[in-house]
């Protein structure tokens, strides 16, 4: 009799009988990734959990920066603890970013998910403040930098400032600001967890949000249908499963591979700067960290620059109005269509937030500390919101009017289209990059902010029109995906053989290099083996 490893695991752990409702299959096929950028950020956060806690054992508020250097040299594999909690907390954020801004284009916030989408919001803030007591935490130049940064925008808020200073950075002791830090990146990591259930929960009830055409791009977007989607186990599990894989394989490789790059730039950098008393320390820019860059950038603008509340001025503006912009934003755009071009206005103001976000962060990063005239700032700053909002209005036009082809008539020629749009992507970047090399000017920004701006769309539509053209599955087990898979495991294992040889802490950063190369690949065996046994 034929051993059936799924019914066993079913039979034991009854995965179908959870509450976790099954998804169509295009949600797991090439372009359906973007469906699960809400799953990545909970892996990223997961290895946050334990990866903080094992680093917690070490800590010491008392000598942060004592305490770094000691799980940086004397902890086994404490450099890639460290490093990959850092890189682990970037890809949460960016990928907040990113499942943010998707949802808000494909109308995600509309009727029934107004409250999800506001504890999305508020998780987002949450995650930007415990990026920024975390990374504040290893008593380096940037640490304090940081903490000077964040003081200083709290102690200028009327009335209460003082009182947040104290509670926020302590008396003034480097001890007691350093346990304050601790104590709220505890703090808003156990909020995180608790508001992420609660999230998760109105996720599951709502279900995922189903491609615009299969509800004709109206609200409620909802499928009240799922006999025809495929049980949640194995298909959705062998899917995260795959996926997880792959997120801690990079969150992994990357800062093990940044970290044996000399003299890599402060801001990539995956281990902490000099300690401030450190002669290099005054060499070193007063950065805050780079998620927070275009807030830090607007203090430096010529009419917030010369202000007593200057900084909290530039808070407001760039941080607290979007802020709450985004959580009324489910009770602004009132009409029922979820298509992007039918919201213009709504769609532009995305839009020209990714591009804001871009070009403050770069201006922050390349120019730190210096005033810039409001001229320069006007001149920077309009051009991108005229651009966009008449660009995305004509668009809408023509939408409207019936003036764009069906994409399935056209789908190879979209492939050229979308491929040539990559190109030009890859030349601005190139351009942008070389430029800001020899200093900030506004046409380098411009280059360089259109570019990163474009990326996505290339990569999404070549993603999505090969999607279509070569929609095909693999109807069995043949002996190529055999041969595959025990090719990948045996180079897997090879891997690990080495890997576990080397010195845990002179060698960390290589074993990393290593240890995320192999997740990347059992990632690929899980990829090969779902789609060869179940047809996806």
């Amino acid at each position: 009799m034929r051993f059936d490893i799924r019914k066993w695991v079913e039979e034991r752990i009854h995965f179908n009988e959870l509450p976790l409702k099954p998804s169509p299959d295009y949600m797991r096929k090439w372009g359906g990734k973007w469906y699960w950028t809400g799953g990545l950020i909970t892996i990223a956060f997961f290895y946050e959990i334990i990866t903080g806690l094992i680093l917690l054992l070490y800590y010491n508020p008392s000598d942060p920066y004592g305490a770094t250097q000691y799980i940086l040299t004397q902890l086994p594999y404490g450099s890639l603890l460290l490093s990959t909690h850092l890189y682990g907390a970037y890809a949460m954020i960016i990928l907040v970013y990113v499942h943010m801004f998707r949802n808000y284009f494909v109308g995600a916030y509309k009727k029934p998910r107004e409250l999800q989408w506001v504890t999305g919001v508020i998780l987002l803030a949450l995650t930007l403040g415990v990026g920024y007591f975390g990374y504040s935490l290893t008593g380096d130049v940037l640490s304090y930098d940081a903490q000077d940064v964040g003081e200083g925008i709290a102690g200028s808020i009327p009335y209460i400032g003082n009182w947040l200073v104290n509670i926020g950075f302590g008396n003034g002791t480097p001890t007691s600001l350093f346990s304050r830090f601790l104590g709220w990146h505890i703090i808003f990591a156990g909020l995180i967890f608790l508001l992420f259930g609660v999230h998760f929960f109105m996720a599951e009830s709502n279900g995922m949000m189903p491609r615009g055409k299969d509800v004709n791009y109206k609200a409620p977007a909802i499928i009240k249908d799922y006999s025809s989607a495929k049980p949640w186990y194995p298909y959705n599990f062998l899917y995260m499963i795959e996926l997880g894989l792959f997120a801690i394989g990079f969150i992994i490789f990357v800062p093990s591979f940044l970290g044996l790059i000399p003299n890599i730039p402060v801001l990539l950098s995956p281990f902490p700067g000099p300690a401030p008393t450190n002669i290099l320390a005054s060499t070193i820019p007063p950065y805050p960290p780079w998620f927070l860059l275009f807030i830090y950038k607007a203090v430096d603008f010529g009419f917030f620059a010369y202000s007593p509340i200057g900084a909290l001025e530039a808070s407001i503006i760039f941080g607290l109005i979007p802020l709450v912009y985004l959580l009324l934003v489910p009770f602004l755009d009132r009409s029922d269509s979820t298509h992007p071009l039918d919201r213009p206005f709504f769609t532009s103001v995305g839009i020209l937030s990714i591009v804001y976000l871009i070009i403050l962060s770069l201006w922050g990063a390349f120019t730190p500390g210096i005033i810039i005239p409001p001229s320069q700032v006007f001149a920077v700053l309009v051009p991108p919101a005229v651009i966009v909002f008449a660009s995305v209005y004509l668009i809408s036009k023509v939408w409207k009017n019936g003036g764009f082809i069906k994409a399935e008539k056209t789908m190879p020629l979209s492939i050229i289209v979308y491929a040539i749009i990559g190109s030009l992507v890859f030349y601005l970047a190139s351009k942008g990059i070389s430029l800001l090399l020899h200093g900030i000017s506004i046409t380098s920004l411009l280059y360089t902010g259109s570019s990163l701006l474009a990326a996505p769309i290339s990569i999404m539509g070549i993603s999505k029109s090969i999607d279509k053209v070569a929609d095909k599955k693999m109807k069995s087990f043949g002996w190529g995906s055999i041969i595959a898979i025990l090719v990948l495991t045996i180079i897997v294992w090879i891997l690990a053989y080495f890997a576990f040889k080397m010195n845990p802490t002179s060698q960390a950063q290589l074993f990393g290099m290593i240890l995320g190369t192999a997740f990347i690949l059992t990632g690929t065996v899980v990829a090969i083996y779902r789609r060869a046994v179940y047809g996806e």
